[in-house]
């Protein structure tokens, strides 16, 4: 290709060296067709002197041929081929050409000698005696056929220097074409002046997502480039770059960010050169790279570092980032100041561990090297807990616990990050709690104890009471008739006062057996469970004309039977028994389901509670009423409240008095 180049100036010599010919080829043309005399020998050529000087002497190398053979040739000529006369007169013009390149003037010479062509051009290799390769140009032309004889001239020139420029050009035209469809970057030629795309790599095509050439050729600029877009939501990008064609025309150029449309509604953010070609006026190469990804990645990359940084400024503990060798604070947050009484960096550079640790040794240990192992630990461990009193920078003590992180990314240097806690009144907290829960364990113990009293007591007083009770009745007996009215009514006051203290005996004893025996959760059917125990009520509820009403009732709880049977004893007992003189009670016992638990509610119409016993009333030994109009030992409703409470639920009671009560307790489904 790059041979063919250099064709078109070699023209203008052989025109040149023609022109001079002109006179002689005139002559020729005159003479008549039978002469065969050489124009070295033609009488005529004495008025044409200058003209053969002009040949004879020319610095192209000028030659004749008849056929293939030589039968003039000009110093220039002999000087080219580097040959002598005596060997060049009379012999081929193939001779004089390398092998390399004989086929091709062999070629060209048939397509003379058949008439096919009136000329031939090219640059042939010569043929040397070294083996350094030369080059010249060879043009020959026609100017007379005769039968089996065809007169030709020809011109040359040393090509060496120009053949080689045009090789070397051409190899240079075949790397920049591989780079410009090879490189992975995109690259289009555009026309700022006629404001047009006129060519494109397969890089361009891939990043913008088309399939065709003409797709992307066929795009102006306010078509390529997006008038508006979210990644530049207050910039009119077309009139951004519309200044851009005057660069170009200048020969500026320039670097620039922006945003190109794709196919099918695609939108890539580009990082541009815009490079004149210099060949055109106007026109240059768009050379873009695809940042979409690399953009989108840096702004998550910065909402993240925001969210960090926002949970960093703002965090409850004192972070700190420290070199791990020299411990040198490099990044603290705001209350890492506040925790060691600093203003800033500067200040904290100033303490060192035996600065900051009010005390001289940390579980045996000295400050520094209390420090030097756990930031050890927290290399090779990952983490390691922290517990110390901490002196500020203004004085004050107080005590921290906290965690040490290492960072080994950077394996020489590597760094620890601390967080600390301000927890002096946790600490003291912990102290009172701790006291606490001594006390606590003390009146646990003192509560079993005191409930293991009256389980064993109560069962021991049994034996003596009915003792008191039988011998009183049987002295009533064997002196009935002779007793005074006053001795009777004693002897009815010890056996009626025994009877009471047995009551309170079972009951405190039932309530010690509530606290000491376990709960057995099983499935109780409840509906059966209250129709057993109405039976058992049944001469309570005759006596009391109570009317009793079941509502919504589950048909399975999980409960313990036994408790839960007693529960229900005690409230419908209570209800039975504080009812308005002179009227029915009426008890109603319903249910409703709610997300985790049973809601039971047990009503009655009765005399009400006081709302001053309201908070009162399921407290042991505290009786609903002062007076004696009602039997009872206090007992029943911490029975019923202690229940509820081993099965995971509450009780409450509604009551206004003279107006009835509601009992309602919650049983965990």
């Amino acid at each position: 290709m790059g041979r063919r180049i250099m064709q078109a100036d070699n023209f203008k010599s052989i025109n040149h060296s023609f022109a001079h010919l002109a006179p002689i080829k005139m002559i020729e043309q005159h003479k008549d067709s039978s002469s065969k005399v050489a124009i070295e020998q033609s009488p005529e050529l004495s008025a044409q002197v200058p003209y053969q000087l002009l040949v004879e002497e020319n610095e192209a190398g000028i030659f004749h041929l008849v056929n293939d053979r030589i039968t003039f040739a000009n110093a220039a000529f002999l000087e080219i081929i580097d040959l002598p006369k005596e060997k060049v007169l009379g012999s081929s013009i193939l001779a004089t050409v390398d092998e390399f390149d004989r086929k091709l003037l062999e070629v060209g010479l048939q397509k003379i000698l058949q008439g096919k062509s009136q000329r031939f051009s090219e640059d042939l290799r010569l043929k040397t005696s070294n083996q350094a390769v030369s080059y010249f140009s060879l043009h020959l032309k026609v100017y007379q056929y005769k039968t089996g004889e065809v007169s030709i001239i020809g011109a040359s020139r040393i090509a060496t220097s120009r053949v080689e420029k045009s090789i070397e050009l051409h190899k240079m035209r075949r790397r920049y074409e591989a780079l410009y469809h090879k490189i992975l970057e995109g690259i289009f030629i555009y026309d700022y002046v006629e404001e047009k795309m006129v060519g494109h790599n397969a890089a361009a095509l891939s990043i913008l997502g088309f399939e065709h050439s003409e797709e992307l050729l066929s795009l102006h600029r306010r078509e390529l480039i997006p008038q508006y877009s979210k990644y530049f939501p207050d910039t009119d990008l077309h009139e951004a770059t519309k200044d851009h064609g005057r660069r170009v025309v200048n020969g500026e150029a320039f670097y620039s960010q922006g945003i190109f449309n794709g196919n099918k509604g695609k939108q890539v953010l580009v990082n541009v050169s815009v490079v004149p070609t210099h060949y055109k006026k106007g026109e240059a190469f768009v050379i873009f790279t695809d940042t979409t990804q690399k953009v989108i990645d840096h702004k998550i990359k910065a909402e993240i570092e925001k969210k960090y940084r926002t949970i960093f400024e703002n965090a409850h503990e004192a972070i700190t980032y420290r070199e791990a060798n020299s411990r040198r604070a490099i990044i603290c947050n705001e209350r890492a100041f506040d925790i060691f009484g600093v203003k800033d960096l500067e200040e904290m550079h100033k303490i060192q561990p035996k600065d900051f640790c009010a005390d001289a040794l940390i579980d045996g240990l000295t400050a520094e090297a209390y420090t030097d192992l756990k930031f050890q630990e927290a290399i090779d461990l990952g983490r390691t807990e922290v517990s110390f009193r901490l002196k500020k920078y203004t004085g004050e003590i107080i005590r921290v616990h906290g965690f040490l992180v290492g960072d080994r990314s950077d394996p020489e240097n590597p760094k620890v990050i601390s967080f600390l806690r301000d927890v002096t009144h946790l600490f003291h907290a912990r102290i009172a709690l701790k006291e606490k829960n001594e006390e606590l364990k003390k009146y646990i113990t003192s509560n079993l104890q005191l409930e293991n009293f009256a389980y064993f007591a109560s069962h021991d007083l049994q034996t003596p009471l009915r003792s008191i009770i039988s011998f009183t009745q049987l002295l009533m007996r064997k002196l009935a008739g002779k007793l005074s009215q006053e001795e009777q009514e004693c002897m009815d006051f010890i056996i009626s006062s025994s009877k009471n203290m047995r009551n309170l005996i079972n009951d405190l004893l039932s309530y010690s057996r509530i606290n000491t025996t376990d709960i057995k959760i099983v499935p109780v059917n409840l509906p059966e469970l209250l129709q057993q125990l109405l039976m058992e009520l049944n001469s309570l509820i005759t006596e009391q004309k109570a009317i009793i009403t079941l509502q919504d009732i589950p048909t399975t709880i999980q409960a313990d039977s036994t408790k839960i049977h007693q529960l229900f004893q005690n409230l419908i007992t209570n209800a039975v028994k504080f009812s308005k003189a002179n009227q029915p009670p009426e008890i109603s016992i319903s249910c409703s389901k709610q997300k985790e638990h049973w809601e039971f509610t047990v009503k009655d119409n009765g005399i009400g509670i006081d709302p001053a016993y309201q908070q009162k009333i399921f407290l042991l030994f505290k009786r609903l009423h002062g007076n004696t109009d009602y039997e009872g030992t206090g007992i029943g409703l911490a029975m019923v409240k202690k229940i509820v409470d081993q099965h995971s639920g509450d009780i409450r009671v509604e009551s206004n008095l003279g107006k009835g009560s509601a009992f309602i307790f919650k049983i965990k489904v």
